[in-house]
């Protein structure tokens, strides 16, 4: 009887170690919200969890110091720059990312751009004057054709791509600026007036595209920038949009998030009422989050990072500040 006993507790203690060792070779991962960029650190970090209910995940280790990260909209990778100038591609799938040089992108680089589906970016220097594709997204990229900016139409200011690869730009010069369109292999195409771009975005899988005026206080929706290039607006200071500072569709198309000085509207694309959520925050940001109808409005770790779901009932959430050590010690 005491052998039998004895080989049951040893099945017993055996059950009970093979999840134990599971869970220690396979450890779970909880959602991932997003990415923020640590500006008092120059590190990354991860957003865990799901709206309403997420944290600041610990920093990535990437061995440098970031000074500029751009997140794909898929949330599958960044473009950063570090503090010797670099730019550089972060794999955000893997278990340890890494940053991987850029080959031979452009010095002095003013930012990058992402399409909806991340599976085309482009480098600009407004300096330079030139916008650098890259090719290979969504993994490593490459550096790809080079397109020059027209001179004697302004100061570049704003840039988008979609997913096909165009080129969407805007010029500022008083009294009013001018978009523009590019694509690899053709001319550039001036295709309407702006006063002053504050942001541009292009729709997920189509050229339509998304033009926050913020001089205007307009919000303009262009129907196929390559071809059609009809124009309508589809938000304005009558509508209660005042002062925006950008805009962006949600992945499905419907909504366009607009951030305002102070919380976020919701403007139905095929046509309805805006629909204003206010926050008590300075919102700083309207970057995309994954689901594709989430965006975050503030980036200070030090505070509450201001969040916001944007449908027919948007709503401002928040993930609770990064407990820093040194606060842990107080």
């Amino acid at each position: 009887m005491i052998p039998r006993l004895g080989s049951l507790l040893a099945g017993a203690l055996f059950a009970v170690a093979l999840p134990v060792q599971a869970a220690d070779r396979y450890s779970v991962r909880s959602p991932v919200l997003g990415y923020v960029l640590d500006q008092e650190t120059g590190s990354l970090h991860r957003l865990d969890g799901i709206p309403g209910a997420s944290w600041v995940g610990e920093a990535i280790d990437l061995n440098l110091v970031v000074t500029r990260a751009d997140f794909a909209p898929t949330q599958g990778y960044a473009i950063i720059r570090d503090e010797e100038g670099r730019t550089l591609f972060v794999d955000l799938t893997v278990e340890a990312p890494t940053a991987v040089p850029i080959k031979d992108a452009l010095d002095g680089a003013s930012g990058v751009v992402i399409s909806p589906s991340a599976r085309r970016a482009a480098i600009y220097s407004t300096e330079a004057g030139r916008i650098q594709l890259l090719d290979g997204l969504p993994g490593v990229p490459v550096v790809g054709e080079t397109l020059q900016l027209v001179k004697g139409v302004g100061t570049w200011s704003a840039f988008a791509i979609s997913d096909e690869g165009v080129i969407l730009a805007a010029a500022t010069r008083p009294p009013g600026g001018s978009l523009h369109m590019m694509r690899a292999g053709h001319s550039t195409v001036r295709i309407g007036p702006v006063q002053r771009a504050g942001e541009l975005a292009f729709l997920a899988g189509t050229n339509d595209a998304v033009v926050t005026d913020t001089a205007a206080s307009e919000i303009v929706l262009y129907r196929d920038v390559v071809v059609r290039r009809q124009s309508m607006v589809i938000a304005s200071s009558n509508d209660g949009v005042k002062n925006p500072f950008g805009a962006k569709p949600t992945g499905d198309g419907r909504f366009v998030a607009v951030g305002l000085r102070g919380g976020i509207a919701s403007v139905p694309l095929q046509g309805g009422v805006a629909v204003f959520t206010e926050c008590a925050c300075a919102t700083t940001s309207l970057a995309s989050l994954a689901g594709g109808n989430v965006f975050r409005l503030t980036d200070d770790l030090g505070e509450p990072i201001q969040i916001a779901e944007v449908s027919a009932e948007p709503r401002v959430l928040f993930v609770p500040a990064l407990q820093r050590d040194s606060d842990s010690a107080q």
